[in-house]
């Protein structure tokens, strides 16, 4: 038997809750679990900010647009050990109202295989990373956002956009 790292331990852990949230949400939700999901990334989105906040003295600031609440969480979660590298990200400003972005070697593409696998489509997938970037987007600069997965490729990226309600 393999022992995992703490680390592995805790991703392993955070991606179990991820696929049960996912796979509840569909549950009630059908194939199309979205509206269930950008809730529940928001709540994340919301404690994890309090927790940098209250027990580790991290200033969140506000943020004036998309893209700098999303570099402003990418950041956050480098100093926090959420992400390992800001080169794990990127983002294009396509024009004032629209983000692309990309993320690289996300921890949790077995969940998005698992479902692509299973029948789903590109358009099925929720994306927890591109999901709570809006909802930062959202928490930081206070702008309704949506947000849309575009691409999955087997090494890991994942392609998606976020853009103004």
């Amino acid at each position: 038997m393999q022992t995992l790292s703490k680390e592995e331990g805790g991703w392993t852990v955070a991606r179990s809750w991820l696929g049960a949230l996912e796979e509840t949400a569909r549950d009630f939700h059908g194939t199309l679990p979205k509206a269930f999901c950008e809730r529940g990334y928001e709540h994340a989105t919301v404690r994890w900010f309090q927790i940098l906040e209250e027990q580790y003295g991290i200033n969140i600031p506000k943020a004036e647009t998309v893209k700098a609440a999303v570099n402003t969480h990418i950041d956050l979660g480098v100093r926090a050990g959420l992400f390992r590298d800001p080169s794990q990200f990127e983002l294009n400003q396509v024009n004032p109202q629209r983000l692309e972005i990309k993320v690289m070697d996300c921890p949790y593409r077995p969940t998005c295989e698992n479902l692509l696998q299973g029948g789903f489509t590109i358009r099925d997938l929720t994306c927890a990373r591109i999901g709570c970037f809006r909802a930062a987007a959202e928490i930081l600069a206070g702008i309704p956002c949506k947000y849309e997965v575009t691409g999955f490729r087997t090494d890991g990226t994942c392609e998606g956009y976020i853009e103004h309600r």
